[in-house]
């Protein structure tokens, strides 16, 4: 599978391994009717949904690649889906939620540099697609077969650029006959004047400053347990105040956050980190057929790789609070440590031999559950 040198490599798994290889044929480009980066994307595909694009390409025209250009991506319905094997490359990129706003000039040359070294890596040809299997570039909108149910993704403005902007500039650096500009140091992020002012809803209890109540000295508490208290004079208390943003910020930027991905206000997977994966208010349901599954499959991905992260956090925090597993950080990860902590709870419940082997079973995880606050699918 090929991997584009200009973007950032944020590998999804399952997916990248688990999914078919495609012979690409097409590149077809998306908006994802949020104001998200790279980054942010990533997460929302890891933990939320089974759908996902190749790449996607944030306001500023930061890049990353997802998965292999020859392995399938399931954002482009029908178009990878062929009995002959050939499939699309697809990006998806940062927009307003209701597809209105066109890119912004960095967006640009990101596809545009992405749309040439497509051409030359997969020999696309440079024609927009006459039909949905027609070999060629195009947008979501395109045909109908690029969807489940018709979108106008990425929406008017963007398509009125794809036409008139995006694609023609492809054709012209493809081919030599428009020089590619001169690389321009990136400019270093802008630092707000003040700490964020904007709160949040994460699992019904907001965060962020004016936000109160004893989930916000909780994670005040946390933030000086992760080494992240040098804002507070005094505290934390159940009121969040500008340290408290300050102090987040700093976790963000820990996770690797930049810009305003790390702007001192949470959001739900820094948050998890923080506090072990299990939310204040929330009540947490493990599903045991995923456990299972990432038990067995994640000891053998790159360190940190993960299978059910979801379903994997809470009993990892169980496990550190039954001093059964240390260095825990919350990654969602059913590594070996994971596997070697949950043999060592199986013993301690009288099981031995193939019965305490670190895959659970219902039983053992019944009763990690019982003790901390958690429930079993």
């Amino acid at each position: 599978m090929s991997w584009y040198p200009a973007a950032q490599r944020m590998e999804l798994q399952p997916e990248s391994d688990a999914q078919p290889a495609i012979s690409p044929t097409q590149f077809i480009v998306h908006s994802i009717a949020a104001p998200w980066s790279p980054g942010r994307v990533f997460e929302y595909w890891r933990d939320s949904t089974n759908l996902e694009s190749h790449f996607a390409v944030g306001f500023d025209g930061s890049l990353a690649q997802f998965i292999g250009t020859q392995t399938r991506a399931d954002a482009n319905a029908a178009a990878n889906r062929r009995s002959d094997g050939t499939g699309a490359v697809s990006l998806e990129s940062a927009s307003n939620t209701d597809h209105s706003d066109p890119w912004t000039p960095a967006q640009v040359e990101q596809i545009v540099q992405l749309g040439v070294w497509l051409h030359h890596e997969h020999g696309i040809p440079l024609r927009i697609c006459r039909t949905p299997d027609d070999p060629g570039y195009g947008y979501h909108g395109l045909f109908r077969a690029w969807s489940t149910s018709g979108t106008a993704c990425p929406g008017p403005a963007r398509i009125e650029q794809w036409r008139d902007v995006v694609f023609p500039a492809i054709v012209a650096r493809a081919t030599g006959t428009e020089p590619a500009p001169d690389p321009q140091p990136a400019p270093a992020p802008e630092q707000p004047a003040t700490p964020a002012r904007h709160r949040v809803t994460i699992a019904g209890l907001e965060y962020g400053y004016g936000a109160h109540g004893p989930h916000v000295r909780q994670v005040g508490e946390a933030l000086i347990a992760a080494g992240h208290g040098s804002h507070y004079a005094v505290g934390p208390d159940e009121d969040w105040r500008d340290p408290d943003t300050l102090n987040y910020a700093e976790w963000q930027r820990q996770l690797g956050y930049t810009g305003s991905d790390a702007d001192g206000v949470p959001g739900e997977q820094s948050l998890r980190r923080l506090l072990g994966g299990t939310l204040p208010g929330e009540q947490q349901v493990v599903d045991l057929d995923e456990l299972i599954a990432a038990a067995r499959r994640d000891p053998d991905l790159p360190q940190g790789g993960t299978t059910y992260p979801a379903a994997v956090r809470p009993v990892e925090a169980a496990l550190a609070a039954e001093g059964l597993l240390d260095s825990y950080a919350g990654d969602g990860s059913f590594g070996s440590r994971t596997v070697a902590a949950y043999a060592a709870w199986q013993r301690q419940l009288g099981y031995s031999g193939p019965g305490a082997d670190g895959i659970p079973g219902l039983a053992s995880l019944a009763e990690l559950a019982r003790r901390h606050g958690f429930t079993v699918r």
